[in-house]
């Protein structure tokens, strides 16, 4: 199970402990029924497992009873009366209920909740249940205070995708480099990085993967991902602003036109709440609205928005490889590059987690703005520690990053005059063509490895 150690070992407490309900939730394909499905069977347990369809209460307790024997005919109200039945015949089982939000589909004056309540504070002795979602947004509500179901999920698990490091595990195969871009371009969802072929090469993956109007990825993304909201106008619109920068809500407004003020605030809304946008802002001024933009969290629809959503039209007209070579290739490594940012920070927070930048508050970016000097941006990455920050610029070279353009990005911080930082340190893929004693380097071995340069330590 790649990636999933810490996700099933969790399954595999309650499965021995004495709660009586867990829930899982994601987003679709991330691995939530794999997870379950393959954990039940390392720990040996009986388990039945149903996986509910958009349609009434009353339809989906029919199924459930048809799909485990039990006698239709009986008058199953609830899924307690269900579960009573099942614990009868057995003396320990795993009930497993899968797309649990599909219950509320069909019925909309039903309180589904306080029946599944119900049916978890009332199950028999022996019997445990596991609910999993893929709509985000409604899982989310099964824990807020004021649902029947609040507090009687333990552990509740949130299945997010890959980070670079676990990603890599696809495509062990490939170097350093390589694997940046394909985790650039493809992000970390399990069941996309499954059906790649790496040895085929990048260009191959994306055409073949990607772009092609019936590919793997594309049909996720068009006809999966969002199957929840995608009736709901204007999402599209907001992604496709976005694409593979970062947009402050302004800006994004002032390119609805013709849309009311409140248009994109609610539309942004819903795909937070779905985590397919994140709101952020620079470390060191995190309550600054005119600094806060809004990005696509996910490499690969990133990639999406950037390329395939404005030119479905002309794909269908050039096919993947013409497209490929007139739409994509003179900008791929572009692109990568401002990806290969977002993985230094998953490296960096790799080493906070093992414990290996002690004294460590948040990382992130660091703006800056001298007035005397007539400068201001952000940095690549900033760690923020109880003295100061470190600096770090990133860079994704097809080469060792040369001796130049070290001392180039060094003095570009040094240059600053509004903050002094408590270290400087470079982030090159491809390594360096000399050493700096005073510098922190880190090369795409040391973020693979997940190592951080001794001397700093």
């Amino acid at each position: 199970m790649k990636g999933r150690e810490k996700e099933k070992n969790k399954l595999l407490e309650f499965l021995s402990g004495a709660n009586k309900a867990c829930m899982v939730y994601g987003l679709r394909r991330i691995g939530k029924s794999y997870l379950i499905q393959n954990t039940l069977e390392i720990s040996g347990k009986k388990f039945l497992y149903y996986e509910c369809v958009e349609a009434s209460l009353r339809t989906n307790l029919r199924l459930f009873c048809s799909l485990f024997g039990i006698n239709p005919a009986l008058p199953y109200a609830t899924f307690l009366d269900a579960f009573i039945e099942l614990g009868n015949r057995h003396k320990e089982i795993i009930i497993v209920i899968d797309e649990y939000q599909n219950l509320n589909k069909g019925d909309a004056d039903a309180d589904i909740d306080s029946l599944m309540q119900v049916a978890i504070d009332q199950m028999p002795k022996g019997m445990k249940i596991i609910i999993c979602g893929s709509y985000v947004t409604a899982m989310k509500k099964l824990m807020h205070k004021d649902n029947p179901l609040f507090g009687r999920f333990d552990p509740v698990i949130h299945l997010n995708a890959f980070d670079y490091l676990d990603s890599s595990l696809f495509y062990e195969e490939l170097s350093i480099r390589e694997k940046i871009a394909f985790y650039a371009v493809f992000g970390g969802c399990p069941y996309i990085n499954d059906k790649l072929n790496p040895q085929e090469g990048l260009k191959s993956n994306i055409v073949n993967i990607l772009i092609e109007q019936d590919s793997t990825a594309r049909n996720y993304i068009e006809n999966q991902l969002f199957k929840e909201i995608k009736k709901i106008d204007g999402i599209n619109d907001i992604l496709s602003i976005i694409t593979n920068g970062k947009r402050s809500y302004s800006d994004i407004q002032s390119r609805l036109t013709g849309k009311s003020n409140s248009y994109a605030a609610d539309r942004l809304s819903i795909l937070e709440e779905m985590e397919i946008v994140q709101k952020v802002a620079p470390i060191n001024a995190p309550d600054n609205k005119k600094k806060t933009r809004y990005e696509i969290k996910d490499n690969l629809l990133r990639f999406y928005y950037a390329y395939i959503f404005p030119n479905r039209s002309v794909i269908s007209i050039l096919g993947g490889n013409t497209f490929f070579d007139s739409y994509i290739s003179k900008s791929l490594d572009t692109f990568i590059s401002y990806r290969f940012e977002g993985i230094a920070k998953e490296y960096f927070s790799r080493l906070a987690k093992n414990g290996q930048l002690p004294g460590i508050l948040n990382i992130g970016t660091f703006y800056y703005d001298d007035p005397k000097a007539k400068r201001n941006g952000e940095t690549d990455v900033a760690l923020k520690f109880g003295d100061g920050y470190d600096i770090f610029e990133v860079k994704y070279l097809n080469d060792k990053m040369s001796k130049d353009l070290m001392e180039d990005e060094i003095n570009k911080i040094k240059a600053i005059k509004s903050f002094t930082p408590r270290e400087i340190g470079l982030v090159s893929a491809s390594g360096f063509a000399s050493a700096k004693n005073s510098t922190i380097l880190i090369k795409g071995e040391d973020i693979y490895s997940v190592s951080y340069p001794a001397d700093y330590k």
